[in-house]
């Protein structure tokens, strides 16, 4: 008498701490057609949820899976729950619930309507302002997607939802679990969801995160969007990570072919056509490929001291360089234009020689040439 006595009060302990729109964490105990079957963490009540809450979801949940749901009501000894309500499940009642304990709803956004969108809701239609979809979403066409909402206000005219309250929330319960998974070095996966001049915006689940031109590919001043497609997938790694101001900053290098460390398509000495990428103080940075850029500083611009580089060159101008030295460690390619000229003037005169010795005279440019490099 005395075990049915406590049995009984253990079960009215879990029913006062169970009450409708309550939210748990569950273990999925078994799958079966029309059922998943789950156990309360914290409060071990079992109850079910709805197998259809399930079908279509990025990853399909296995027994021995952790999830977040609500509880609804009891039924025939039963204990209902869902994970996000959808179809004939939403009833008036419970969109009550969703209103004061942030339950999901599925919905489907149709018509675009008064600065917002119509969203079918099972068999009700509810309206979510533009400025309630996460930001990403600015300027899309979402017509036909499904989001989980949920309902901030319900009157007899109209069903009011919002999608970034609880993209919000579900954000920052993802962040606690992945504080302690992610630091900086670690590899992750993200998906492209825009691509700007400055670099690439990126999906790490669920979590904005931003990848830097200089850090997608070791190419300088190249249009992104010709390397990168919306929607593709990125293996990266995390530079910086701060979950104070939600900055999460990733590179993608360590999956590229560092064109450093492949044979060097020029050496030292060499004389190379190069374009002048841009014009700083201390001297000309010249574009020799796609990857790789090189320094020549002010004195091996072959200028005068007060002459201004801007009267001389401008961003785009072809230029001959002479290759004076070649970093691997520091990445760095030191060059000079004074030397290109010297140096072809020099191979000029050398050719010059070659003939002249050939028909046992020096001409008069031959000579002219010989002057002018006697004095440099």
């Amino acid at each position: 008498m005395e075990d049915f006595a406590a049995l009984l009060e253990e079960s009215l302990k879990k029913r006062k701490n169970i009450e409708p729109g309550s939210q748990h964490i569950a273990k999925i105990t078994r799958k079966a057609k029309d059922f998943v079957f789950i156990q309360t963490i914290q409060e071990k009540i079992r109850g079910v949820v709805a197998a259809e809450e399930f079908v279509g979801l990025e990853k399909e949940v296995e027994p021995g899976a952790e999830i977040q749901v609500f509880f609804l009501e009891e039924s025939s000894g039963d204990y209902l729950f869902t994970y996000c309500l959808q179809g004939d499940e939403i009833t008036a009642s419970r969109m009550e619930l969703s209103i004061t304990n942030d339950l999901p709803i599925l919905g489907q956004v149709g018509a675009n309507v008064n600065g917002g969108w119509e969203v079918k809701l099972g068999d009700h239609t509810g309206f979510c302002p533009a400025s309630q979809f996460e930001p990403i979403y600015k300027g899309e066409d979402l017509q036909g997607k499904k989001f989980r909402f949920v309902v901030t206000d319900l009157d007899k005219k109209r069903i009011l939802l919002s999608q970034r309250k609880i993209a919000d929330k579900e954000k920052e319960a993802r962040k606690e679990i992945l504080k302690s998974e992610w630091k900086v070095g670690s590899f992750v996966t993200v998906t492209v969801s825009s691509i700007q001049k400055s670099g690439i915006q990126a999906n790490l689940e669920g979590l904005s995160a931003f990848i830097p031109a200089t850090e997608a590919t070791y190419s300088r001043n190249v249009n992104l969007e010709t390397q990168f497609n919306l929607g593709q997938t990125l293996k990266a790694k995390i530079l910086e990570l701060d979950w104070t101001s939600n900055r999460i900053i990733l590179s993608v290098k360590d999956f590229l072919k560092d064109p450093w460390s492949l044979r060097l398509p020029f050496k030292e000495g060499d004389i190379l056509e190069g374009t002048v990428d841009s014009i700083k103080p201390f001297g000309l940075f010249v574009k020799l490929t796609d990857e790789f850029h090189g320094l020549v500083p002010n004195r091996e611009t072959g200028t005068t001291p007060k002459q201004s580089l801007a009267t001389e060159f401008s961003p785009g101008k072809k230029v001959k360089v002479f290759v004076m030295e070649v970093n691997p460690e520091k990445r760095q390619i030191s060059l000079s234009i004074g030397r290109a000229k010297d140096t072809e003037e020099r191979m000029e005169f050398q050719k010059y020689l070659v003939s002249d010795e050939e028909s046992h005279s020096t001409s008069s440019f031959g000579l002219l040439l010989k002057k002018s490099l006697e004095k440099k």
